[in-house]
Formats: structure tokens, sequence, C-alpha cells
């Protein structure tokens, strides 16, 4: 089954709206000062919530994916799980600003959030066949770049069209949040319709066998995709805690007010979108493995500065080339999980990988809060956050047999 690429990037292009404006900035802070009412519960039960979605993604992917494999019926799967997401955001719409809508809305955004994650799984498992082995970091990397561009694009059209609608306020404050999973809706059902439509159910290739997981993961010991996942684990749970408590240490320490702090995460997936297009380039030419210890070399280094720096500005220049550096390793690990399984293994591979990337998501916070409570400082807590990227550096340095 051949796709087209322009289609393919296009769903990274409608699915950044749901992280950027429902889990991220918008929805999130909507739901935590009006519906929740409190800052502290409000940001507690938003992260316990975004964590049982991921754990149920973890547990149920690998097997998911092995079914799909098995029945091929990947595009099914990411056809269900895209509509369910996108109509589980519109019932956002009946969020009200109450407290008796806490647990309605938490409910919502775990279903939500799990189709999200879930369509995430046979969305990666198809890029495959984009493109030839030899090209897949070009192809990975142009839809990891659209994805941060389309997740800019909805937020400024969300803040400055919705959020700051005078017209919209007149019906009430809450309007303008609850209008949001509206367009974030629309958006995701736009563009990612090209992919949806274009994708069928192929005929199995019944020459080839299919591994089953155990055999996946350990062949007399374990295998080098068990090697890389472990180590994606850890450098997943690094990059993932930059962005659960970046935004928390840059207002801390660099004293950010909200436009700051938007104009960072715009800085910073403005520089992701260059770091993907070139990572695609890097990939191809030089293997994912390099690419993403490159990556993260660099990473770690900025990471350090960020850490050390007093000044504003060269916090800006340092987090710039810190999301420059994320996009490369984003996509290359994408490419990496196409690359060393067959074709009749893709879905199960997947959701091994989606597994890697939440089953100990919980990590990387937790040693921050925990180091920040101990040494009672901010930037030495966040530090911890490179030894998970160190960690997974080492071990994927020492595998064997990735390219």
């Amino acid at each position: 089954m051949k796709i087209n690429l322009f289609h393919y990037s296009l769903y990274d292009f409608a699915n950044s709206a749901f992280v950027t404006i429902i889990i991220t900035f918008i929805f999130s802070n909507y739901f935590v000062s009006s519906i929740v009412q409190n800052n502290v519960d409000g940001q507690a039960y938003w992260g316990w919530t975004i964590s049982i979605s991921g754990f149920l993604v973890a547990m149920s992917g690998p097997f998911l994916g092995a079914i799909a494999d098995k029945k091929n019926i990947n595009s099914f799967i990411l056809k269900i799980s895209t509509l369910a997401c996108i109509i589980f955001t519109i019932l956002l719409w009946f969020s009200k600003p109450e407290t008796k809508y806490i647990f309605f809305t938490l409910f919502i955004i775990c279903i939500a959030n799990y189709f999200y994650e879930l369509s995430s799984i046979f969305y990666n498992s198809i890029l495959i066949n984009t493109s030839n082995k030899k090209k897949l970091g070009f192809a990975s990397g142009i839809s990891f770049a659209l994805g941060y561009f389309g997740g800019v694009i909805a937020l400024l059209i969300t803040i400055n069209f919705i959020i700051q609608s005078d017209y919209l306020k007149n019906f009430g404050e809450s309007i303008n949040y609850r209008a949001s999973v509206i367009f974030v809706a629309l958006w995701f059902l736009i563009f990612s319709l090209p992919l949806l439509n274009s994708i069928k159910i192929e005929k199995k290739n019944k020459k080839k066998e299919s591994l089953n997981l155990r055999k996946l993961l350990w062949n007399q010991g374990l295998t080098k995709i068990s090697k890389f996942l472990l180590a994606r684990l850890l450098y997943g749970d690094g990059l993932n805690t930059i962005f659960v408590m970046g935004g928390i240490f840059a207002v801390s320490i660099f004293q950010l007010n909200l436009k700051e702090l938007l104009f960072m995460s715009i800085l910073m997936n403005m520089a992701a979108v260059i770091g993907a297009w070139l990572g695609g380039y890097f990939n191809d030419h030089f293997n994912c493995k390099n690419t993403i210890l490159v990556s993260l070399v660099f990473l770690i280094l900025f990471l350090i500065l960020i850490i050390l720096t007093k000044t504003k500005l060269y916090f800006f220049i340092f987090a710039a080339l810190l999301g420059f550096f994320i996009g490369p390793i984003q996509s290359a690990s994408r490419v990496m999980i196409s690359r060393i399984i067959g074709r009749e293994d893709q879905n199960k591979a997947f959701g091994l990988f989606a597994t890697s990337g939440k089953l100990t998501s919980f990590l990387g916070p937790a040693l921050v809060g925990s180091a920040t409570l101990i040494f009672e400082s901010q930037r030495i807590g966040f530090s911890t956050v490179l030894l998970l990227l160190i960690s997974g550096l080492i071990i994927l340095y020492k595998t064997d047999g990735l390219k």
C-alpha cells in the first residue's frame, strides 16, 4: 500500500492541534482555573488523568498492534481511533465552568487522549509505506516538521481569533475556551481526511511469517529492538520531563509572563520544525543511530547551559537550540523502528514503541520533584533530567546492529 507523503504529513499537521491546545496550553488551563477553580488540585487531577490514559495505551498498544498485524486491520483502527478522538474532543464543549463538571471533563479527556495516543501508534506504523527505507528519514522529518508547524499555527489562531474574541465573550468568558475544542475537532478532521480517505485494507502477504511479541523482544538474550526501546524509554522520559516541567522551570526561574511563555513555546516549535527537516536529511545519509546520538549530545549540552544561565536572553537562545535538537530525536526514533522491523510486524513494533514512551513517563517528573524538594533548588531538581538523557545515550551507543 503506497501512501502519498503529503497526505501522511498532513495528519501530523492535523493531530498536533489536539496536544497543543487541549492537552498543553488552552483547555488544560481552563480546566484548572475555571472548572476545578484551584490551581494545585487542578494540576494534580490533570496530570493523573493524562498518566492514566498513557498507562492504558502502554498496556493495550502492543496487543492491539499484534492483532492489527495478524488481521491486517491497521487502517481500520487508525480511522476509528482518529474519529473517536475527534468525537470525544467535541464533547468537551459541555464542560462548563463549574466544579460539578470535574469528573465529566476528566473522563472525556482520558478517553480522548487514549484514542489520540492509539491513533499515533497506527499512524507511525504506516510510515514505511510513504517511501523506500533509504528515504524514510526525509519522510519522517517532513511530517514531524509539518506537525510542529501545525501546532504553532493552530495555537496562534485559537488565541487571536477564539480566546481573545470580544464577540464570543458576549456569551460568557467560558464560551471562548469551550469553542476552542470545536475548532480543534474541525482542524483534526479536515486535515486528517486526505490520509484517512487514501488508506485501505490490503491483503496480507502470507509468504512472510510474523514474529510474536516474545521473539521480537527476546531471542537467546535481549534483541536489538529491546535495547533500543530501553534506551528510548530513558531519553524519551527525559524529553517528556522537559515538556512537562520545562514551563514551570522557565516561569519560576526566569519569571516569564504568559506572553513570554507562549513566545518560548512558539520559538522552540519553530526551531523543532527546522531541526526535524534537517534531521531527516541526516537520517538518510548518516543513519538513525548517529542522528539520535549527536542530537542527544547537543541536547544535553544546551540543557546544561539552560540550567546554569542567569539571563532571560540566553535562556531563550538555548531553549531554541534545545528545540532544534528535539525534532531530529523524535523523528529518527520513529524511523529506527520502521527500518529494523519487517513490514509484517510494524504495528506490534510501534505498539511496543508507544509502551516505551508511556510506561515510565512518571519517572522524570518524580525525579525532578523529589530532587527539588531535597535540595530546595529548582536548578538542581531540573538537572536530574540529564541522568535520563545520558543513560539513554549510553545504552543506545553500546547497542550494535542499529542503523
